[in-house]
């Protein structure tokens, strides 16, 4: 399957895949550091201290509304008109 886990690899081609995925000087060097950044640090999970007796949910985006077609496809005819005027004429004192 794979020409580096041959059993019958030949010396030339083990060195011509070593130098091949071999890592740059710079790039070692950067991952000895990482390696040992890694190794250093320790960090421990602390558990959060609850201050509050009561839940609140945390505050969260509120976006405005950014409508892509009007809610009403036509728009609405004013009710009272001329003729419903004199249908139904206002008879009270303050008209």
């Amino acid at each position: 399957p794979c020409p580096w886990l041959k059993r019958t690899s030949s010396r030339a081609e083990l060195q011509s895949f070593s130098v091949h995925f071999a890592m740059p000087k710079a790039e070692a060097k950067k991952a000895g550091k990482v390696a040992k950044a890694v190794a250093e640090s320790v960090s421990r999970k602390t558990k959060k201290i609850r201050s509050k007796v009561r839940f609140y949910r945390p505050k969260t985006l509120i976006k405005a509304r950014d409508p892509k077609y009007p809610l009403k496809s036509v728009e609405t005819r004013a009710k009272v008109d001329k003729y419903t005027i004199i249908q139904y004429p206002v008879t009270t004192e303050s008209a």
